[in-house]
């Protein structure tokens, strides 16, 4: 049936209209746990297909379907990378002509995917889905256009799909507060409780890309998604993307939201699990994989648990998320 759901998601754009599951919840600590007591699987690159002749050898992945990741693998964190057509509509690949295989190119098509199966799962943890704008050469490719002035338009492909109270919004978080570093010193991140069955959204992009969609509000006012920032002290700063064991630690204990590349294709079995236990042990909200599921030397093997850093002693790993 999940997959049936699925191919029929990857056909057209999913109604907007809540059609959740849901009954009781579950979960006994939703009072009490946030969104940043959490730690999660993630996959970089997520609807990455290996092309048939890599020109590259960080090119030799293949990623599940993002269906599969979520009901087979507990994956509960995405990236996509984004590319904008002549005719406007918005892609998701890695690099034209080099590495274009994806399980699902139109951007809609992975949002349809990912409601699909949340409408399914009314209880899951809120997802988090970093969206990189990768045009580098998209002038040059035929049939794409570079992206510019046009990253904020995608807050409305995503409004097409997602309703807006399964949105969590950097609005959501900011509320009456002047920022956002503001709201996080002041009320942290919403309880469990408040945010499941949501996803949350981010720009991965810390240059022309990010000052495009902070245009005309540096406190993300009515965007849909959060930025990348490197700067405790900037007023959109929440969520941070990559960095060490030590940044990660010490950004958690700041109380922002931290995603990080782990292991990755071109690393051996021993190297990627020592990069992804380190940096589960220092606190990472997100660990993004290119090796999600089994049937290699090596795979991230890590269900939704409580974050070692950033939960609290009482935090007990299942009540994480219920399925």
């Amino acid at each position: 049936m999940l997959l049936l759901l699925s191919l029929l998601a990857c056909e057209e754009p999913t109604d907007p209209e809540n059609v959740w599951e849901r009954g009781e919840n579950p979960h006994l600590q939703d009072d009490v746990l946030r969104m940043n007591h959490v730690q999660v699987k993630g996959t970089h690159n997520s609807y990455h297909l290996e092309p048939d002749n890599p020109l590259d050898d960080s090119h030799r992945y293949s990623q599940p379907t993002l269906t599969e990741q979520l009901d087979l693998y507990g994956v509960r964190q995405f990236e996509l990378d984004l590319h904008l057509t002549e005719d406007d509509d918005w892609e998701v690949f890695h690099i034209p002509g080099i590495d274009a295989e994806t399980t699902c190119q139109r951007f809609v098509d992975c949002l349809g995917e990912l409601k699909t199966w949340s409408d399914a799962h009314g209880w899951h943890l809120p997802l988090v889905v970093w969206l990189e704008p990768k045009d580098d050469i998209d002038g040059m490719a035929e049939g794409y256009d570079l992206i510019r002035d046009d990253l904020p338009l995608i807050d409305d492909a995503i409004r097409s799909v997602w309703p807006e109270d399964r949105l969590f919004t950097p609005d959501d978080l900011r509320k009456d507060h002047a920022d956002l570093p503001t709201a996080l010193a002041a009320d942290g991140w919403p309880l469990l409780g408040e945010v499941r069955g949501q996803v949350l959204f981010a720009i991965l992009d810390t240059g022309e890309h990010r000052d495009t969609y902070l245009a005309g509000s540096d406190v993300l006012a009515g965007r849909v998604a959060f930025v990348d920032t490197s700067n405790a002290d900037d007023p959109f700063a929440a969520m941070v993307k990559d960095g060490s064991p030590a940044e990660i630690t010490a950004w958690a204990e700041a109380g922002f939201l931290i995603t990080d590349n782990g292991s990755g294709a071109v690393d051996d079995a021993a190297t990627a699990q020592a990069i992804d236990e380190e940096e589960m042990a220092a606190g990472v909200h997100h660990l993004a994989t290119d090796m999600p599921a089994p049937g290699g030397d090596y795979f991230l093997d890590l269900a939704p648990r409580c974050n070692p850093v950033t939960a609290p002693q009482t935090c007990d790993d299942a009540e994480i998320e219920k399925l």
